[in-house]
């Protein structure tokens, strides 16, 4: 089960992540709040694999920030999208939010939450109530802080929601999470510079039989070049992988996004459709035309309250 951002450009992760999983029940949401409840995860929990009469589940939970090559945080670049972008745009609203209206006005109720924008509600409400839990002064904090909280605030969801959905005599689990991090090229048109991904690990644990155990992912030794290459082959369809590993550590590889597959993942290469307007075109442009009557134009919107309005 994955919880990213909805946010495109986390779908490289996520391609990580299934070309050694498999397919992932999603629980995306803005700056990866989790709105799914009980119910959402449980359904999520019932498409698992079972093994020797167990079902096994691994969560992974991560928001994201961008810190470009040239070392702007917050800062990405998008394909075919002139000048810079940014991420995580929800958890920047929030923090600048937070700092005009402060966190005490955005403390809302659980349950509570603005029918236009629910997800950006519950994401700012939660995250405003965990800053004022732990004393922090948002004036202070940077969109690194906010989302170090924000991965927190997350995490404490996701263990919430893990204790009501899950039974450990039934299941057996692990629970990685941190924070995704875009180190992307700040012009993805020069092929000079690598674009990178990076996660910053907060919690990782399994529970097999019950049993939690904690694990320090630093401990884990490093990959070696062909099964960084084994990796990259199986999430970016990448036949010549080496050619995109640069040397990190004496003791490490990183390994730089493939530019072509980023760009056809996030949808940068141009496409052109002909059409020939001098000419009437093929017949069906005209029989697919048609009408539509909405036998329900005035059913209530999402904000409307619409039966109180009745009494």
């Amino acid at each position: 089960m994955s919880n990213l951002c909805r946010d495109e450009s986390c779908m490289i992760l996520e391609d990580k992540i299934e070309s050694v999983f498999g397919s992932c029940f999603s629980t995306h949401g803005l700056g990866g709040v989790l709105t799914c409840g009980v119910i959402g995860m449980g359904a999520g929990l019932s498409h698992s694999p079972v093994e020797n009469g167990k079902e096994r589940y691994v969560f992974f939970s991560f928001p994201h920030i961008a810190i470009d090559s040239e070392g702007k945080v917050g800062a990405i670049a998008r394909p075919n999208r002139p000048g810079a972008s940014a991420a995580c745009g929800a958890l920047i609203k929030t923090m600048l939010d937070l700092k005009e209206q402060g966190v005490d006005a955005n403390v809302s109720s659980p349950g509570s939450h603005d029918p236009l924008e629910p997800e950006y509600s519950i994401l700012k409400s939660r995250i405003a109530r965990r800053i004022k839990y732990e004393k922090g002064d948002v004036q202070e904090m940077t969109l690194v802080d906010i989302t170090k909280v924000a991965e927190r605030v997350i995490t404490t969801d996701l263990e919430y929601l893990i204790s009501k959905a899950v039974n450990p005599k039934n299941a057996d689990y692990a629970v990685v999470t941190g924070v995704q991090i875009h180190n992307w090229a700040s012009d993805l048109d020069d092929v000079r510079i690598p674009s990178m991904e990076f996660v910053a690990p907060a919690r990782a644990y399994v529970v097999v039989n019950g049993e939690k155990v904690d694990l320090d992912l630093q401990q884990v030794p490093a990959l070696s070049p062909r099964q960084l290459q084994l990796l990259a082959a199986q999430s970016t369809q990448v036949v010549e992988a080496s050619k995109s590993l640069t040397t990190g550590t004496p003791n490490s590889m990183l390994q730089e996004i493939p530019r072509d597959y980023l760009l056809n993942r996030l949808g940068g290469v141009n496409t052109t459709i002909h059409l020939d307007v001098e000419h009437q075109g093929p017949s069906w442009r005209e029989y697919i035309k048609t009408t539509f009557h909405d036998a329900h134009h005035n059913a209530p919107k999402m904000d409307e309250h619409f039966f109180e309005d009745k009494h």
